[in-house]
Order: structure tokens, then C-alpha cells, then sequence
């Protein structure tokens, strides 16, 4: 006698299929679909299913189904680390950061193994001003991953603004060894290598980061910034010039290119550049009006006066 199908688990389980299928695809209004069949034909709590609707409602922003889902995964099961992850995530797009803690902890607290949440527990931690923790968390990390690149990255950015450089320096060679291509760490080189006045070895870094990327303006201010305080402001310009082409919002770009034009005596190319950062970010009105060297400009240029004095600077 065969055995007869369970017809019902049949639907569950092609449901659930689909599901998955236009999950991978990214395809999130269909995945979420087919999963809600199946979570509404189910008989029991299947965990995994919930939380992979939780996860896509949560990338829908819609925060409080994505939190209820996995308040329901927690009913089921109270130690369910992925669930209390998932809910410090939800606090933590919205910069709810003490909130996320406690979820973090929470998480951890059912799996000491839980690498991502004690890596997002130190994030939390840092946002919060709470250093000491978020260098404890970061360790942890470490302790159980030690490749973990952006453990490293971070963990480096914590130590260079606390002057610690030469650690802030020896992990970021750890994270280079992982990544040797990466533009963070390589412009994190270049900064920790500035701060210790190694400053060809702090161009190489710069230039190194904008080969990899054109798209990350800092790299290209801080290495125009050096050839500006060498006096060498043709060179300047045209690190400033190549990062606006690549970075046309980054005000701070024009800004600087404007004053080292000023040391040239290009003032028509430095009154458009000051104009440019007026009218792209009103809010440098106040910075613009108060900066000794754009001073003789400011006197120079109506146009400038005009866009100052509509800010209520002057």
C-alpha cells in the first residue's frame, strides 16, 4: 500500500521554494509572497522561514512587522540568538544605538561564538562615545576571527584618534595583508603615516588609494593639502581638480582649490570655486565669511558679497 502525500506540507515546502527562489533573485515582493503562503498553511513555527521574512521586511522598512516577526521567533524560542540579532539590527539602521546594545548582548548572551554581533555591538558602542567597550568588542572579534578586516579597520580608527598610532599602524598592515587593495585601510596608511611626519611615505598611500578609487574625495584633499602646505600649489590644483571631476558634491574640494588659487594669483578661478561652495552648501557662508585668506576676495568679488550678505553673514 503506498503511503499517501502529505498534500499540505507538499504546498508548504514549494511555497517556501519559490520563496527562496526570488529571495536570491532580490526580487523581495515576490519572496515575501510566497513565504507568507507558507507561513499561513504552516501547522508549526518554522524558525528559518520567519526569519527570512523578517529580514525582508526589514529591508521593505517596514520596522515594525520586521520587529514583531522576530518577537514571534523569540516565543517560540527564548534562545534564538538570530532573533534578538535581528532586532538590535532593526534599532541600529534607525541609530538607535543604546537600544541595539542591549539586543547585541542579548544575541551574544545565547551565542558567545556570534562574531557579527559583537562586531556590530563595538559599532554600536563607538557611535555612543563608549570607546573602551567598543575596543573590547572589536577583540572579541579578533579573538575569534583574526582576519576580520573591518575589525581591524575600525579597531585602527579608535586607536589613531586616541594617538595610539603605532598600534593603529601594526593593524592596519594586518588589515592590508587581508586586503591589500582595500581604500580604506590604504588611506588609513596614509593618514596614521601623516601623523608621524612620513610624508612621502603618506603620499604613496594617497595616491595608492585614488588609483584604487576615484570616488573617495578625502584621499584626494589630504594629499592636495600636502603639496598646498609644501607651497607647491599648481600641484595642488590639479590633485583638487582630478578629485572634483570624480567628486562633484565635495564642497571642501572647491574650497581648497579656491585658496590655493588665491596663492597664485588666479583670483577669477578662485571667486567661481567660493561660489560654487556657497551655492552647493549655504551652510559655509558663516566659514567662508570668517576665513582670513578669502578675505581680499570677498572685497573683490560682488558676486560673493551678494551670496553672503542674502546668508545674513555680513
Amino acid at each position: 500500500m503506498k503511503a499517501r502525500p502529505n498534500m499540505k506540507q507538499y504546498h508548504i515546502d514549494n511555497y517556501i521554494v519559490l520563496g527562496k527562489k526570488y529571495f536570491e533573485e532580490d526580487n523581495l515582493d515576490q519572496a515575501l509572497f510566497y513565504f507568507n503562503k507558507a507561513y499561513q498553511l504552516g501547522r508549526f513555527k518554522d524558525i528559518d522561514l520567519m526569519l527570512d521574512m523578517a529580514i525582508i521586511y526589514d529591508e521593505r522598512n517596514e520596522f515594525h512587522k520586521a520587529f514583531n516577526m522576530y518577537q514571534e521567533i523569540i516565543a517560540c524560542d527564548e534562545s534564538e540568538a538570530r532573533a534578538y540579532y535581528g532586532i538590535a539590527i532593526l534599532y541600529d539602521h534607525q541609530d538607535k544605538f543604546n537600544e541595539a546594545i542591549r539586543y547585541y548582548q542579548k544575541a551574544i548572551a545565547c551565542d558567545p561564538y556570534y562574531v557579527k554581533a559583537y562586531f556590530f555591538l563595538a559599532y554600536a558602542y563607538d557611535s555612543v562615545g563608549e570607546e573602551d567597550k567598543a575596543i573590547e568588542n572589536y577583540e572579541k572579534v579578533l579573538a575569534l576571527d583574526p582576519d576580520d578586516f573591518w575589525s581591524l579597520v575600525n579597531l585602527g580608527a579608535i586607536h589613531e584618534n586616541r594617538d595610539n598610532i603605532e598600534e593603529a599602524i601594526t593593524l592596519m598592515e594586518r588589515a592590508l595583508t587581508i586586503d591589500e587593495g582595500h581604500h580604506m585601510a590604504l588611506f588609513n596608511m596614509g593618514v596614521l603615516l601623516s601623523k608621524q611626519q612620513k610624508i612621502h611615505a603618506a603620499k604613496a598611500y594617497y595616491q595608492k588609494t585614488i588609483k584604487i578609487t576615484k570616488n573617495y574625495p578625502y584621499a584626494y584633499l589630504n594629499l592636495g593639502v600636502i603639496y598646498r602646505d609644501e607651497g607647491r600649489y599648481d600641484k595642488a590644483i590639479s590633485v583638487f581638480t582630478e578629485g572634483i571631476m570624480h567628486n562633484q558634491e565635495a564642497v571642501f574640494l572647491y574650497y581648497n582649490r579656491g585658496c590655493c588659487y588665491l596663492k597664485v594669483d588666479r583670483i577669477e578661478a578662485a571667486e567661481q570655486d567660493i561660489i560654487n561652495v556657497l551655492k552647493k552648501y549655504p551652510k559655509m557662508a558663516d566659514y567662508v565669511q570668517n576665513d582670513r585668506e578669502l578675505q581680499e576676495l570677498i572685497h573683490y568679488s560682488d558676486v560673493i558679497k551678494n551670496i553672503l550678505e542674502q546668508s545674513e553673514v555680513i
